[in-house]
């Protein structure tokens, strides 16, 4: 009767290290299922925003930007909003024209470009600016970006909104 009581637990606690094993190895193949399902939908997103910059001409409308510095000086402080400020232009190949109009004054350049699904990177000449995505949607981008500098003994932030709109 002991040895059938001594097989019996050890049958018993065999199975019971079998379970185990088998639920750390499930845990770990739905953590690895669901790490790669979240890897492909953000390269999924990516890709789509990619290609919605440059598809059907690529042309994007600089509908508002509205800009506010804020600074250790009151004085230096404003905000303000300017409409149809400019267009951007991208291009499949990642790079792109810019043309801004302010007042009557007309800025033209080039730019090259990388995005994430939360960050868009545009290179203009030496100024790399990194903006991060607020909201995405196939003819519509919400951007912004918030830079703190130190200016003549003043600390300054500028915070920078620009709603584009596909043409």
């Amino acid at each position: 009767p002991h040895k059938k009581n001594g097989a019996s637990l050890k049958s018993h606690t065999s199975k019971k290290l079998h379970i185990m094993k088998m639920k750390k190895i499930n845990f770990f193949l739905i953590t690895i299922l669901v790490a790669a399902v979240a890897l492909f939908s953000s390269c999924k997103k990516d890709a789509k925003i990619e290609k919605s910059l440059w598809s059907k001409g690529g042309e994007w409308t600089i509908e508002s930007l509205n800009a506010t510095q804020t600074s250790t000086n009151p004085s230096d402080n404003y905000s303000e909003t300017v409409y149809n400020y400019g267009t951007f232009t991208f291009k499949k190949e990642g790079t792109g024209t810019f043309i801004i109009t302010v007042d009557g004054d007309v800025e033209a350049g080039i730019f090259t470009y990388t995005n994430t699904e939360d960050k868009l990177t545009m290179i203009m000449g030496n100024d790399a600016r990194i903006m991060n995505i607020q909201d995405w949607k196939k003819d519509a981008i919400t951007l912004s970006i918030t830079e703190t500098y130190e200016s003549n003994d003043e600390i300054v932030t500028y915070k920078e909104v620009m709603n584009l709109k596909k043409k």
